[in-house]
């Protein structure tokens, strides 16, 4: 089944798993942090893109990601998020922490535990330089304080501020507001990468490391202002000069696409209104249009490593929040733990100097997640997740440099992660769940779900459960097996790994473990 699993995997990535040439490395994971410490610590920029699903990054969308950082580095070809929503996703990479222990499950950055105890600040106590920009995580306009006011840890802040629209928007310059109109020159994505660029060539001159996280807007849909064929209002809105591309694009229309038979989904999904194709469809072609622009932002910050001799001492790591549902199941959102909701793009490109002398891995095929990537960048900058002296977060993620240098045989190859969601419903969606997601398997437990007549949500279980080595497109749940059958057996395994990691925290052999508390995969 591991096989035929990996084997479905790669293909669905396309050109995201074909076009990663190269992978690349850093010293062995035994002493990167050691020798990370005693080096010079390399720059590290984080690209995040919000709401990208992995079928729309293709050679003809972002050209310049899969020339100058696919064939660079290497690319994670099960790469999940544990909640596929934007506020939540983006603290697990804060913090290498499950919402169950951050406290993010929702659109919320005031549900964050600890706000002062997250990645920026523990790169800043190691020395780096830190600098954000663009989106920040959901509702941090109504944090405590000034909305303009940089949050903890951040050096430089030129931060999006709520609401999120792509022209006509209010950028936080460390605490100060700018305005952007409605001109050509003011579309958001282009002032971001213009601001990244701008911010390399700065830190370039400076002395001490520095961290660069570009939160991108697009893919996004948003309420602005939109021209052309997007500008209904209710679409991704593409860069100026790129408003006539992918107008004749067709829908991918995979075996779930508009699935009829949804007697075996949760009550919310038999209950949805009929699918909006041409809505899907508009979503859909806005969407890879308006990548067009982050691609030429990703070339403008590479342009300025390269020119300002940073480029060498530099990791690059690409990313989305969440993926997205183009009507798969008839659905049109993300949220819900389907694959095309969990799985993100995700590479990462090491310079040469930081390979080791290791060969360098075009793909990885493990089970990785959004709660993997601080603990990797912070083993590259030789950090600890700590804001002061025994004051440290216990993260749920693991260093991905053992993979990235070939030694998989201490990596759970089998590594169940936790997926969960804890808010109010959004449309036809659940209210609650909490679920695993395995290479093979995945099984989740609805919890609560819409009460469409009252508008609230109702306690309840509803069960799914796929074979994603037979069945990759989850259209047949298997959920309830047959009483003393195999199946019958197997889901009860399942629902026991899920009952004893939805509460866990920390790595075994790294973490010490809490009492009544089960170490994370």
């Amino acid at each position: 089944m591991r096989s035929a699993v990996t084997a479905t995997r790669a293909l669905s990535c396309g050109a995201l798993a074909a076009l990663a040439a190269l992978a690349a490395h850093a010293a062995p994971a035994s002493a990167s942090r050691t020798a990370a410490s005693a080096e010079k610590r390399p720059n590290v920029v984080l690209i995040v893109t919000d709401d990208q699903a992995v079928q729309t990054l293709r050679p003809d969308t972002m050209p310049s990601l899969v020339d100058l950082i696919a064939a660079r580095g290497t690319s994670f070809t099960d790469a999940i998020v544990t909640t596929p929503l934007c506020c939540p996703s983006r603290a697990s990479m804060l913090t290498g922490q499950y919402g169950h222990n951050n406290g993010v499950l929702k659109n919320d950055y005031n549900q964050l535990k600890d706000k002062r105890n997250v990645l920026p600040t523990w790169l800043g106590r190691a020395g780096y330089r830190t600098i954000h920009v663009g989106k920040f995580l959901n509702v941090y306009r109504k944090a405590p304080g000034p909305e303009s006011k940089p949050a903890p840890g951040w050096d430089v802040w030129q931060t999006l501020k709520e609401p999120n629209t792509y022209y006509d928007y209010d950028l936080s310059i460390n605490g100060r507001k700018v305005n952007y109109g409605t001109s050509d020159d003011d579309y958001l994505t282009d002032v971001l990468s213009r601001r990244a660029a701008r911010l390399v060539r700065r830190s370039a001159a400076r002395k001490r490391p520095f961290y660069l996280q570009l939160d991108e807007w697009a893919p996004h849909a948003s309420p602005g202002r939109g021209t052309g064929p997007c500008g209904s209002g209710a679409d991704p809105v593409p860069g100026p000069a790129d408003e006539s591309l992918f107008t004749q694009e067709p829908l991918p229309h995979p075996p779930s696409f508009d699935e009829q038979d949804v007697g075996d989904k949760p009550s919310f999904v038999q209950d949805k209104p009929p699918l909006d194709v041409s809505a899907v469809e508009r979503e859909y072609r806005c969407g890879l249009a308006s990548l067009r622009a982050v691609d030429r932002g990703i070339e403008k910050v590479f342009q300025a490593l390269k020119s300002s001799g940073e480029l060498d001492d530099t990791v690059i790591i690409f990313a989305s929040d969440n993926g997205y549902l183009y009507g798969e199941h008839g659905l049109r959102y993300k949220l819900l733990p389907y694959e095309e909701a969990l799985r993100v793009p995700l590479m990462i490109s090491l310079p040469a100097g930081l390979r080791g002398g290791v060969e360098r891995i075009p793909e990885i095929a493990e089970p990785v997640a959004n709660i993997d990537l601080a603990p990797t960048i912070l083993e590259l900058a030789g950090a600890e997740p700590c804001r002061r002296a025994k004051r440290c977060r216990v993260m749920d993620g693991r260093s991905l440099m053992p993979l990235l240098h070939g030694e998989d045989e201490d990596w759970p190859h089998d590594r169940a992660l936790v997926v969960e969601f804890t808010g109010q419903h959004q449309g036809f969606s659940s209210c609650s769940y909490r679920g695993i997601r395995t290479p093979g398997e995945a099984y989740v437990e609805h919890t609560s779900v819409p009460e469409f007549d009252t508008g609230g949500c109702e306690p309840t279980l509803e069960v799914e459960h796929y074979d994603l080595g037979s069945d990759p497109f989850q259209l047949d749940n298997l959920y309830p097996a047959l009483p003393a059958t195999p199946e019958a057996g197997e889901q009860q395994l399942l629902a026991d790994r899920l009952a004893t990691l939805r509460s866990c925290t920390g790595i075994a052999g790294r973490d010490p473990r809490r009492p009544n508390r089960a170490h994370c995969e």
